[in-house]
Parts: structure tokens; sequence; C-alpha cells
């Protein structure tokens, strides 16, 4: 919606730019007339009668005229899109199902949560105790560790400093290899790479340099590399073969998972200082630095049992791909004599784009028996992450996989994997 609105933006100002252009244009073609209209005048004072006009600027009005018209034309079209999308389809979206309440204290939550997530603690407690929310529930002290997070990956990608980045990892490493994550790996190579290029290491020659070693250093130089740029290489060097032989040879021994790699990166040795010209290039582009700071905040989500993205950032991103096919839906279905606030399920699917974040499924089948969800058969998630609804839970406990023909406090195992749980651990998945 807001996509094609910034196409026909575009297209706008293409054409402003055009007309602005024609109109100088014939602006100057009028200015240059009269002045030779004036200088003809000047040198025909004598004569009764004045010259009449120069022939061009016959021309010149029709042509503002509709260079003009075209314009506004085009100005109208888009103010009446944007009427259209923001005026008129928005409208009846939220008041196509009256039926629908939202209930307003799960929305204090997602605003709450979202704040904390975003750094604005002071906003988020302020929400917290004006709305009645409970911290506990809401589990601040979580968005809290989240904050540090945020920190690091704010340090690394802002000034490039990975020692923050390094010291999380190290802190969280048994909960990183719990969750088969390469994040250590991935900041350890960053790391190199910001040692071999000399990014950090190394500083300008100081001015108190005696003149006779100036003038040695300018000899040096002539002949190739100077002292001090070699001394440089060999401390870069060596100082990332210490470091790689530290930190990176963990993860070449078989079974390390990054043999490759690691050899990879060791024949950049033969590059330092000059990556950029070499065919190890593409280890300097801002990819690897991006992937690392995303696994580092999808990690850092996950140890602490918190969404990657922030709920109210997902339904605000839906919600902005999903209303202009919506208000369609409402249409067509009003205009069929259908009752849209009855219907149960859309009349079709929505493409909401984005890539998996925005990919959600409306209708769920039971892999035990094949048959659709509805809300007197919701669909239940067991503790071991697999689905089945809620009638199929209840056979589980009354066939026999249950003890004691499925006593709330007996446990039970998955259909699919030997995992034991109780009942109560089953969750209610909402579509």
């Amino acid at each position: 919606m807001c996509d094609s609105l910034l196409a026909d933006l575009a297209r706008l100002r293409e054409k402003q730019r055009q007309n602005t252009e024609v109109t100088l244009r014939l602006v100057d073609t009028v200015s240059a007339a009269v002045e030779e209209a004036a200088a003809a005048t000047t040198s025909t004072t004598s004569s009764p009668a004045p010259p009449p006009p120069p022939a061009s600027l016959d021309n010149v009005m029709p042509q503002l005229v509709q260079q003009h018209k075209t314009f506004h034309a085009a100005l109208s079209k888009f103010t009446k899109a944007v009427d259209r999308v923001f005026l008129e389809a928005t409208p009846p979206v939220f008041m196509c199902r009256p039926s629908v309440v939202l209930d307003p204290r799960l929305i204090d939550e997602m605003v709450a949560l979202h704040l904390h997530r975003e750094g604005r603690t002071r906003t988020a407690a302020k929400l917290v105790e004006e709305a009645g929310l409970s911290s506990a529930a809401l589990r601040l002290e979580a968005y809290e560790a989240l904050a540090r997070v945020h920190e690091v990956i704010a340090a690394a990608m802002e000034r490039r400093e990975l020692g923050p980045a390094c010291r999380w990892a190290a802190e969280h490493r048994e909960g990183l290899r719990r969750l088969g994550s390469n994040l250590e790996f991935q900041l350890a190579r960053l790391q190199f790479l910001v040692l071999l290029t000399g990014e950090i290491l190394g500083s300008e020659p100081g001015e108190g340099v005696v003149d006779m070693e100036m003038e040695d250093a300018k000899e040096e130089e002539e002949e190739g590399e100077s002292k001090h740029e070699r001394g440089r290489k060999r401390t870069r060097d060596s100082v990332a073969l210490a470091f790689a032989r530290q930190h990176l040879a963990p993860f070449a021994v078989p079974g390390g998972g990054h043999v490759e790699q690691v050899r990879t990166l060791m024949g950049c040795l033969l590059y330092a200082g000059r990556l950029d010209r070499s065919p190890y290039q593409d280890l300097l582009s801002p990819e690897l630095w991006e992937e690392a700071m995303e696994a580092l905040h999808t990690e850092g989500c996950r140890l602490l049992g918190l969404p990657v993205e922030s709920p109210l950032s997902v339904c605000y991103r839906a919600s902005l791909r999903a209303l202009g096919p919506l208000a369609k839906m409402r249409q067509v279905v009003q205009n069929s004599k259908g009752d849209w606030e009855g219907l149960e399920e859309l009349p079709g699917e929505i493409d909401l784009g984005g890539g998996p974040s925005l990919r959600f499924h409306s209708v769920f089948s039971c892999p035990v028996t094949r048959e659709h969800a509805s809300r007197a058969n919701p669909p239940m998630m067991l503790k071991c992450g697999h689905a089945i609804c809620r009638n199929s839970l209840a056979r589980l406990m009354k066939g026999g996989h249950g003890h004691h023909g499925g006593h709330p406090q007996q446990r039970f195992k998955c259909f699919v994997c030997p995992v034991e749980q109780y009942p109560q651990d089953a969750q209610q998945l909402y579509f």
C-alpha cells in the first residue's frame, strides 16, 4: 500500500522537475523576446508606429497553460490516491467487525514490553504503574537483561567495539552451546579480521622524532617500506597470529565445526593490510557484522525466553500490509450481499510479504485426526513443541497414554516423541 504511494510520489517529483524546466525555458523565451522588442523600439524611435511583437510570443501562453494542466492533473491524481489509502480504506477496516473487542490490558502489555525492548524503561515503568500491570507477569527483569544485549550490539555496530560482545558470549557459553549457536566463532572471526586490517592496533608516528631518524625514514621509503610501517605490520601480524592460536584454534579441531573457515582466515595472513585487494576481500563485507549482531540478538532472546521481535512491531507491520486487502475483501462481500460480520474466516489469503517473520497460519489441521481446529477444538502446543487439537489430547489421555484414566497430575507421552509431560503443560495456540 505505502510502496505504491512512494512509487507515485517518485513519478510526481519527476514530472515536477520536468514542469519546472519547461516553465523556466518558456520564461527565458519571453524575457529574450521582450528585450528584443525593447531594443527594436529604441532603434526606431522616429517611426510613428511601434513594431509588432515577435511571433514566438504567441505560442508561449498556450504552452504555459498546457504545462500547468499536465502537472496539476498528476498532482490531483496523487492526492486522490493518498485520500483513498488513508481516508477511505482505513476507517471501514476498523469498523468492519464491531463484535471483535480488543482487550485493553493486552494492548497495554504489548506497549510496555515494546518500550522496555527499545530501552525506554522510565516510560514503560510509568505505563505499568498507571495501567496496573504486574511486573512479574511481564518478566521485566528479562527485558532489562535484553537491554544489555542491545548496548553490546550498539557498541559493536557504531564503534566497532567487540570486547563487550565477546564478554557476553563468554558469560553465556554453556547456554549458547546448548542452542548450537555459532556466535562465539562469528565474534572471534571479526576480532581476527579487525586485528589483521590494523583498525585497532598501531598509531601514527609522534611529532618528537629526531631529524636524523626522519631523514633515514625518508630514504627507506624511497627504497620500499619505512621502518615504522614494517614494524607496524610485524606487530599486527604477530598479534593476529597469537589471537588465532588462542581463540580460533579450538574451532579448527575435528568436531569444532569451522575447520574450513579457520583455514580461510589463516590464508588472510598473506594479505595483511591489503585484504581489500586480495581474494579474501569478501571477508570485509559489512554483512559479516550484521549477521553476527543479528545472531547475538536472536540468541540473547532465546536464552532469556523472549520473542525475537517485538509483538507490537509485528502487529503494526502486518496491519500496514493487510489494511488494503481487508478493505477490498469487505467491499466484495458486501457487494455480493454477504454477511461480513458473520464470517468465521477470511474469504481469501492475504500475502503480507516481509519474509518468514510475517507468515501466519489461519487454519490448523491436527496431525493425529487431520481435522481442522475450531473454537470448540482449538490447537494445543505440547511441552515438547508438537501441536495437536484439544480433542486429540483428551484421546491421548483416555486411550491409556496417561495413567489412571488421564488424571491431570499424571504424565503422558507425546504422540511423536517420547517426551513425558503433564496435561497442564499444554498451551492453547491462537491464530
